[in-house]
């Protein structure tokens, strides 16, 4: 018997089998894997900790509550019967850093990096300049910001990151995939086939019943990737830095307002 857990299998069906690659999924939630060569952990526990399927392989993963699903909340608060890609062409319109709009995507609470199941989301920063589709702008950039935040630790736990694999509903919209290459800083891939841990799953099992002899050689013959990779702007990259670090620092305060 072959066999792992969802992300995982998603893993392997990207093909991020050893340490380099990271794979960032944009789904209801959203997760960040990293495999690591030997075991790793963050001291404050904001981090979880796994084997890989792949032996003598270990992954960190980042996790967050509401990614795909804080969009979902905007669209039946404020634009019902939108559909998503709608919904992200006008936030296409409005530049980077929302003209200062931050969304916090805590509206579930929040596992990384905050382990908080009480922690809330805010908008901040709102004037009279800013327009709905700031609003759907600033959710999509706020999701963004809380996946770096799990790659940043990974990366202080000693993850080797080059190229962010993305996969889930996020990978079906270009703004997606230009938030995360921006604001994480690292180019962005996508694998040809949309459901990875499914497929996974499936390469596992023909390793399982020796269809091929190990995992690298299945993921060689089976994975492969759109033919466009979508590199960092570098003047975004550098205009998200101050609103990131602004980001950063709201979990807190927003945390005052319910007097937790």
């Amino acid at each position: 018997m072959y066999g792992g857990g969802d992300q995982a299998c998603q893993a392997v069906g990207n093909g991020i089998l050893r340490p380099g690659d990271l794979s960032i999924t944009i789904g209801t939630g959203g997760q960040l894997l990293a495999p690591v060569s030997e075991p790793a952990f963050d001291p404050r526990l904001r981090l979880h900790g796994y084997c890989h399927v792949v032996p003598a392989t270990w992954y960190l993963m980042a996790a967050i509550l509401a990614a795909g699903l804080a969009l979902r909340w905007l669209r039946d608060t404020l634009f019902p019967g939108a559909d998503y890609g709608t919904l992200a062409d006008r936030a296409a319109a409005i530049p980077p850093g929302a003209e200062g709009l931050l969304f916090l995507p805590h509206l579930a609470g929040e596992r990384t990096p905050h382990m908080d199941p009480h922690a809330t989301g805010a908008f901040v920063g709102l004037t009279l300049r800013h327009t709905a589709d700031h609003l759907i702008r600033a959710v999509m950039e706020g999701v963004v910001f809380a996946l770096r935040q799990g790659l940043d630790l990974m990366l202080a736990c000693g993850a080797r990151v080059g190229r962010l694999i993305a996969s889930g509903g996020g990978t079906r919209h270009p703004l997606w995939l230009r938030l995360l290459a921006d604001i994480c800083n690292r180019p962005v891939s996508v694998a040809a086939t949309e459901e990875a841990a499914a497929f996974g799953a499936a390469l596992l099992a023909g390793v399982g019943v020796g269809w091929w002899p190990d995992l690298a050689t299945a993921c060689a013959a089976t994975v492969r990737y759109r033919p466009t990779v979508i590199a960092p702007n570098p003047a975004h990259v550098e205009r998200y830095e101050a609103p990131y670090r602004c980001f950063s620092r709201l979990y807190p305060a927003s945390k005052l307002v319910t007097g937790d």
